[in-house]
């Protein structure tokens, strides 16, 4: 699939502010899966931009404005191909193989190691979010394969969380999602990693873009979140609990990392007395 991506974030403050530095994690992601045909940021006020790559592999664009100001717009136009099309198109490795499988790549790869251990409030310890659910976690059997115990936990998770735009904060706890039932994508993403890690099985966070003819009753076209799990014999798969879906040609990736701090889309800080409000974005993805 080929897509055209425009991403625009609009922020406004009521008194001007100064020294403005902003991170963008906007740039979709290069590997075998996928192809970057094009990508430019411009900026308003207008403002060079660097890069750099980040510990997790995301390409980082970031500028200063330095000039007062009470409106910064970062806009992103991108075109992308994607070229995963079938996610169960790989070997398998044999049930009794596969941790092992998982053991040698995380030797091979010690940074793995950061998507099984760590814990934070958007992805605490498992036992952590026990009593805030009133039925059981999924187990994963050993005698079968991984990939069917994580199917199980991708249908799983949406009988935890009911999709509610709006009732969650931006990296607001899992705990507090959990304990009211409803969440956006990012829960969804974060309660699928939690209960993997605690399979000792290497987890992580995604940000990006999701074809808009795939959408949930009440889901408003911006960016969208998914988590992946390395998979013996297949590697990195991505599995959408919002949709109850694998990720295959129709998501594009730009970001990954523990949780949804790493994978930020804009982050930034600035002198001034005012936090301004909260940011306008608008996502335009059409399929080429």
């Amino acid at each position: 699939m080929r897509y055209l991506i425009e991403h625009e974030t609009v922020l406004e403050y009521p008194q001007t502010v100064r020294e403005h530095h902003i991170e963008l994690r906007l740039a979709p992601r290069v590997d075998s899966h996928q192809r970057v045909i094009s990508c430019t940021i411009e900026t308003e006020p207008a403002a060079e931009l660097a890069s750099y790559n980040d510990y997790f592999g995301n390409r980082v664009d970031y500028f200063c404005v330095i000039q007062p100001h009470s409106r910064l717009v970062t806009r992103l136009r991108s075109e992308v191909e994607t070229l995963k099309e079938n996610p169960f198109s790989f070997e398998a490795v044999p049930p009794a193989e596969e941790y092992e499988w998982l053991g040698k790549a995380v030797r091979q790869a010690p940074p793995l190691n950061d998507f099984v251990l760590h814990r934070s409030l958007l992805t605490p310890a498992a036992m952590k979010l026990a009593e805030a659910i009133s039925c059981a976690f999924p187990r994963q059997d050993k005698d079968r394969p991984l990939l069917d115990a994580l199917m199980e936990l991708l249908a799983w998770v949406p009988t935890v969380l009911e999709y509610r735009a709006g009732t969650t904060e931006v990296h607001g706890s899992l705990a507090a999602a959990v304990r009211q039932g409803s969440g956006v994508c990012q829960d969804f993403a974060h309660l699928f990693i939690t209960v993997a890690r605690s399979w000792g099985i290497p987890a992580r966070y995604v940000m990006g873009y999701l074809d808009p003819g795939i959408s949930t009753v009440g889901e408003v076209l911006a960016t969208h979140a998914w988590a992946e799990a390395l998979v013996p014999g297949a590697g990195w798969v991505g599995f959408d609990a919002t949709h109850n879906l694998l990720a295959n040609d129709h998501y594009v990736a730009v970001a990954v990392g523990r949780d949804s701090y790493d994978a930020a889309p804009q982050r930034g800080s600035f002198k001034g007395d005012s936090a301004g409000e909260q940011p306008s974005v608008t996502v335009i993805m059409q399929e080429q």
